[in-house]
């Protein structure tokens, strides 16, 4: 089955939907400073929706491996489930909080961070495997050709 790197790509794209659905959701009172509210907001972006678009690009890099596709799919099903009920549950108690306590709201940026981290885990580990084994298939398919 061919198809693990396209599960890959529609997976990722619904969590960076989604995640964008929940921190839209999230914004209240965004202030008098429109300016503000974009760089944070876009920095909030990066670090939220990144990790989906590195792991579309390691999907379409590794497609030709069969294997390697599955465990990505695998690897991207777990965490974007993971970050994106997180995220819910997050943004859940933040908008039903006691108004009378602020404070600053730093758990989607460690969800951000934990992403981040897996993908580049997941892209340290996988990447050089699939090298290896395009280079071992190389190798094995020269010499019976000679």
């Amino acid at each position: 089955m061919r198809m693990f790197w396209k599960l890959s790509l529609l997976t990722s794209s619904i969590a960076a939907i989604a995640t964008l659905y929940i921190i839209l959701t999230g914004v209240e009172n965004p202030g008098p400073s429109l300016l503000a509210v974009a760089l944070v907001g876009s920095v909030v972006i990066i670090i939220m929706v990144g990790p989906y678009l590195a792991f579309g690009a390691i999907a379409f890099a590794l497609r030709s491996h069969r294997i390697l596709s599955g465990i990505l799919f695998a690897i991207i099903l777990a965490v974007s489930m993971s970050a994106v009920i997180c995220l819910y549950v997050e943004n859940d108690a933040w908008l039903n909080r006691d108004k009378s306590r602020e404070g600053q709201r730093l758990v989607p940026f460690l969800i951000g961070m934990a992403e981040w981290i897996s993908a580049a885990f997941t892209t340290a580990i996988l990447l050089p495997l699939f090298l290896i084994s395009k280079k071992a298939s190389e190798g094995t398919t020269t010499k019976t050709n000679a």
